[in-house]
């Protein structure tokens, strides 16, 4: 599966991923005090998670912007231009976290993921990223997702990105 073939609106991304140990459901407007909820209770540990700098999340980010945010995620979601996806709990009462399926930055990758986990389950991050990269594999044809901060760090990621005409979203 090629990079055109799963960022468009003619890819039909899962709606729905059921595992023992969580389940995953599109990020939409719907998840806001779920969402909100989760990240409140772990912004210091959560700083970063996007890369150096990066503004998210904020302890004053209120619940309005917060909703405006899964509004947008949730067009891009429908639109096939990028897929988030809130991590909940298994009985769906909680949300444990969110996972973001992105278009490559470097032309060497054929996604760009990112995903957090709330204190509470940070135990999780290791089976899931392993869980993760075989769903990407088998279920989407995406072999080699770059994960930023986990696997390859963001000063290599940012080189990669930087370098002249290694830039497939130009």
């Amino acid at each position: 599966m090629t990079r055109t073939s799963v960022f468009t609106r003619y890819f039909e991304a899962p709606v729905a991923v059921h595992e023992p140990l969580f389940t995953l459901e599109p990020l939409a407007p719907k998840h806001n005090d779920l969402d909100y909820g989760a990240w409140q209770s772990s912004v210091e540990e959560l700083q970063g998670i996007f890369g150096p700098g990066h503004e998210w999340p904020k302890a004053e980010y209120s619940k309005a912007r917060n909703l405006e945010d899964l509004q947008r995620h949730y067009r891009e979601f429908e639109q096939g231009e990028a897929y988030a996806y809130t991590i909940l709990s298994p009985d769906q009462g909680l949300c444990i976290g969110c996972v973001y399926i992105q278009p490559p930055l470097v032309h060497s990758y054929d996604t760009h993921v990112d995903f957090w986990f709330r204190n509470s389950h940070k135990h999780l991050e290791a089976p899931f990223m392993a869980w993760l990269k075989q769903w990407l594999a088998t279920d989407w044809g995406l072999k080699t997702p770059a994960l930023p901060g986990r696997e390859l760090s963001w000063q290599d990621y940012h080189q990669r990105r930087d370098k002249a005409g290694d830039n497939p979203g130009a």
